[in-house]
């Protein structure tokens, strides 16, 4: 007769076994599940992407994000429902109606991305040829970012301003209620300089090549100067001798 130990090992052997197929039973279902679900999931490669037109909605379903060259149009976008500019612009003018006359001149068009808060109001736009302020046009084509505020006053800007002409002037600013409140500009005719305005005139300080137009100077100027609104020099520091 068989030994006892020797019968047990091969009662624990046939368990292991049978264990053992088990478990590689499993292994190859789970291994071919998922070989067939890999099979059937296809990977999305896009290199290019074409479009006229880009809007993004928020989740209750209104504009808020207008993409394109130029923007395209929005049902929900204050500057271009003249009945939303007469209730929210106009009426802070003297003249309501003389304001929608003159902004019915305004560009509103966009050539980048227009960012809009729930109610409507432009408060960013990125791009060239951006829009004009909703006080008025603009004297140069607008390249780089606009900011205003969450009613749609604009608050500034920074990027490059092209005059008719073809030439070019980085500007930097910064606009408070009363209008142009400091900038930072790089003029064609080599003038620098840093201008803080208000309500009475303008102070600038900076550096100037001859027959400088921002400093009205005749000869090479650096230093302060103070303009009132009328344009005619009121006070100055000169930092050099003139020549």
């Amino acid at each position: 007769m068989m030994d006892k130990n020797v019968l047990q090992q091969l009662e624990e052997l046939k368990k292991n076994y049978k264990k053992l197929k088990t478990i590689i039973a499993v292994s190859a279902c789970l291994l071919m599940t998922g070989l067939l679900t890999l099979s059937f999931v296809r990977e999305n490669k896009f290199g290019l992407i074409r479009a006229k037109g880009i809007i993004i909605e928020d989740e209750t379903g209104r504009d808020r994000i207008l993409i394109g060259a130029p923007i395209p149009p929005s049902k929900d976008r204050v500057r271009t429902d003249t009945a939303l500019v007469r209730k929210f612009w106009a009426g802070k003018f003297r003249d309501p109606n003389q304001y929608m006359k003159w902004y019915a001149s305004y560009k509103n068009s966009a050539e980048g991305i227009v960012f809009m808060n729930d109610k409507g109001f432009d408060v960013v736009q990125v791009g060239d040829n951006l829009s004009d302020a909703n006080v008025g046009v603009r004297m140069f084509r607008s390249t780089g970012i606009l900011w205003n505020t969450q009613d749609g006053w604009e608050r500034g800007g920074a990027g490059v301003n092209t005059t008719k002409d073809g030439k070019s002037r980085p500007v930097i600013g910064l606009d408070d209620d009363s209008g142009e409140a400091m900038h930072m500009v790089c003029l064609e005719d080599g003038s620098k300089a840093l201008i803080i305005g208000d309500e009475n005139g303008s102070m600038r300080i900076g550096t100037a090549s001859k027959e400088g137009e921002l400093f009205q100077n005749k000869t090479r100027f650096t230093g302060v100067r103070y303009f009132d609104k009328t344009g005619k020099l009121v006070w100055e520091q000169q930092m050099n001798a003139t020549k």
